[in-house]
């Protein structure tokens, strides 16, 4: 797989910014002015959010309608918010700017601009672009931001902020049409790159992984891809059946060809399953066979049957086996 530059997008951010607003714009001059907000001592005020909603040294005024700056603020010179020090509790400074504001987007880019290197501006495209998903908006912006420091310092980016324009950019120049293939290649680079793909899809399967057990994740999985599944459910079965033999057979090698059909043989006979169950194993076992083969096949009624029979049967010989002692 490729290497992706991110960098080279970020370099290219003021010739796109130029032809989308007609400008570029000095973002520098902007944290150099809401750093005064980094001093516990200060608070927000009405003078640092209005320059953020000036076409003349942003463009979000195109993405965020410009709130009513007379209650803004009143209710800045109420609460008195402070950004600082960060380091105690980074989330709460967060909740709160939420609860005063109520607009992600504005919240985001005040954070963006007094603590470059920390945070970014919210951008659902970006979102999507390193699949960051949580149910509520706070939980998304800090997921959010701490996925896009994991980018910066992969990609070896001056901030978060500035990963954030780099990937944004990426996303407007290989979305657009008309550029002689520059913009396939744009997707190519990125759909290709090793780091990318393998963190994007932990940022899908980390949750359900977290959630879910072998057997259930089968399950999931079973209507998208049989095999998978029926790989992942064999996996549990044969681990379950591993711990029944250590449990009644420690005298069987567990590295033996055919070790697994002699369990099932004796649990039967010993009565410690039914000879029915002995039949739906002794099927489980085949299933995971085709499942383990290069030229096996399964279907989805395969795989649900598998799993609810090891569900049935197995699982009364789970144990925390720590290693696995074959003998």
């Amino acid at each position: 797989m490729a290497d992706f530059n991110l960098q080279h997008y970020r370099d290219r951010f003021p010739a796109v910014s130029q032809s989308l607003f007609g400008r570029t714009f000095n973002f520098p001059a902007l944290e150099k002015k809401f750093s005064y907000l980094r001093d516990g001592s200060n608070w927000l005020s009405i003078g640092h959010i209005l320059p953020l909603y000036d076409p003349a040294q942003t463009p979000y005024t195109r993405y965020w309608p410009r709130p009513d700056a007379k209650q803004l603020d009143s209710a800045l010179r109420k609460d008195r918010v402070r950004l600082a020090p960060l380091e105690r509790d980074e989330k709460a400074v967060v909740e709160r700017l939420l609860r005063l504001l109520h607009n992600l987007g504005l919240v985001s880019l005040i954070l963006r601009f007094t603590y470059p290197e920390r945070f970014a501006i919210f951008s659902t495209p970006v979102a999507h672009l390193i699949s960051v998903q949580r149910p509520g908006i706070l939980d998304f912006y800090m997921a959010f931001s701490a996925e896009l420091r994991e980018w910066q310092q992969h990609f070896r980016m001056a901030t978060a902020a500035e990963t954030e324009i780099a990937l944004w950019t990426f996303h407007h120049l290989s979305s657009a049409a008309g550029q002689n293939g520059s913009a396939e290649a744009a997707r190519q680079a990125f759909e290709t790159d090793l780091w990318i793909q393998r963190r994007r899809l932990a940022r899908v399967l980390r949750p359900f992984m977290q959630r879910y057990g072998p057997l259930e994740l089968a399950r999931l999985l079973a209507e998208e891809d049989p095999k998978l599944a029926g790989k992942i459910a064999g996996e549990e079965h044969e681990k379950l059946l591993k711990s029944a033999a250590r449990q009644f057979y420690p005298h069987i090698s567990l590295r033996q060809k055919g070790w697994a059909e002699a369990v099932i043989s004796l649990l039967a006979q010993d009565g410690r399953i039914s000879l029915e169950e002995k039949t739906a194993l002794r099927r489980i076992w085949s299933a995971r066979n085709q499942a383990v083969h290069p030229d096996g096949w399964l279907d989805l009624a395969q795989i649900e049957n598998m799993i609810d029979g090891i569900e049935r049967i197995c699982r009364r010989w789970q144990e925390d086996t720590g290693k696995d002692r074959e003998e």
